[in-house]
């Protein structure tokens, strides 16, 4: 919900939703046919080496590129693989993406293990709790659990935190996660504390979850529901008191979702990864119901769970409102942290042009990192992107997407930044690999 100030002389606010009473239990989505799992690729990754078409693949089993390959995901089902190719996103991001046909025990009862084989690495693997396994194992999790922050010498790590607040809006993943799954949260802070040994755990949640988030044995901080004072970036400026311009990993904070670390706690106490996503979905008719799906189901299946047909014009956004990405194929998966899929009509969808910026001043007043946006824009209208990240702060964008909400001129600005940033960062590792 929008709150407008008559004058326009305070900021508009943008509320989260919020979960008061108890939620209905998701809807548990099983894949019809195939799974698609969409692996990142990096600038040196070699072929696929272990893998190939026609191979058999287990529940839980580990499917990367190469063997030290350092991004995974974990197949959802066990079935047989039926496609290996490339797959480019967003901003020419590449991707490996494996169609996994699934064997048709398998989709009887996704809570079933007896109706299907599930790999056993992790669990020999989770006898002896570590860093190493839970990296080898655990990052391809709902949430996307990152165990990479704590390899870094140079920046030591002092404190984990828990989000259980949900980063964009109509989102409640995380908040039905505490609600109903505080026990695997506190299993699974008590065991990254225990492989990590950072004994500093601090939980973040909404105020009217203050009260659950007690039984996670961490300490507790709230955030407000105004947003976008969940965002991570937020949370370390004003939540956790470093008030010093550090970004989170200068600050020494590893951040985890409540999904994640549920999660994580949930695999160490069975020795079988939980590979079922929760998803808040959002039809056409502005319904919001939340969602169980194995890692790598396709558009498809929940367009067909909630009877919802894709006419042109149509859109269909993963992720929030404000963040969100729009999805061109049924065929796209639901990827660990897939947290929201919005559903909309053509006569929902509000236009975007690239006219002129009238200088209102709304962006700026909405800035939660006081950038000028104004200013920003027109160099990254003109391709001026090295300018615009030394003159006009391009880089401490946190990418909450309030601007491009709030633009009279209907300017696309948060896309404007994501693709000057990435375009930045790959001219910056081109020119590394070229050194």
């Amino acid at each position: 919900m929008i709150k407008r100030s008559f004058f326009g002389l305070v900021k508009p606010k943008l509320q989260y939703e919020i979960i008061d009473e108890a939620p209905a239990e998701p809807i548990s989505i099983s894949a019809s046919k195939q799974i698609l799992l969409l692996i990142d690729q990096f600038p040196d990754s070699a072929g696929n080496d272990l893998f190939k078409t026609g191979d058999e693949v287990r529940r839980g089993q580990k499917i990367a590129m190469a063997d030290d390959a350092p991004a995974y995901l974990l197949s959802s089902q066990s079935g047989q693989i039926s496609k290996i190719s490339e797959f480019v996103g967003m901003l020419g991001k590449k991707y490996m993406a494996v169609t996994i046909d699934v064997k048709p025990d398998a989709k009887r009862d996704v809570k079933s293990d007896a109706v299907r084989a599930v790999d056993e690495s992790f669990k020999k693997a989770c006898q002896a709790p570590s860093l190493d396994n839970a990296a080898k194992y655990l990052a391809g999790l709902p949430g996307k659990p990152d165990f990479s922050v704590f390899s870094d010498p140079e920046k030591p790590v002092k404190a984990i935190v828990v989000c259980g607040v949900d980063n964009d809006l109509l989102t409640t993943t995380n908040q039905y996660v505490v609600k109903n799954n505080i026990i695997a949260i506190k299993t699974g802070i008590d065991l990254i504390c225990k492989i990590s040994g950072i004994s500093h755990a601090i939980m973040v949640v909404p105020q009217h979850l203050e009260q659950v988030a007690g039984s996670s044995g961490a300490i507790v901080k709230t955030v407000d529901s105004e947003y976008p004072s969940a965002h991570p970036e937020l949370i370390v400026q004003h939540i956790l008191a470093s008030d010093d311009g550090k970004s989170m990993s200068e600050s020494g904070i590893a951040f985890f979702s409540a999904e994640a670390v549920s999660a994580i706690g949930a695999a160490y106490n069975t020795g079988i990864p939980p590979l079922e996503k929760i998803v808040t979905v959002i039809t056409k008719d502005g319904n919001k119901r939340l969602v169980s799906a194995p890692i790598g189901t396709p558009l498809q299946d929940i367009l067909s769970e909630f009877n919802e047909t894709l006419n042109e014009g149509d859109r269909v956004v993963f992720g929030g409102p404000m963040t969100g990405t729009s999805v061109f194929s049924t065929d796209y998966p639901v990827l660990p942290d897939t947290d929201t899929i919005i559903i909309q009509d053509k006569s929902q969808i509000t236009e975007r042009d690239d006219i002129a910026c009238i200088n209102c001043g709304e962006c700026v007043r909405v800035c939660p990192a006081n950038i000028q946006i104004n200013q920003l824009i027109r160099f990254l209208e003109a391709g001026q992107y090295e300018e615009a990240a030394d003159q006009w702060d391009l880089f401490s964008c946190i990418e909450c997407g309030f601007c491009s909400y709030v633009c009279e001129s209907r300017i696309p600005i948060f896309q404007h930044i994501k693709l000057a940033k990435h375009t930045l960062e790959s001219m910056k590792a081109a020119e590394e690999i070229n050194a």
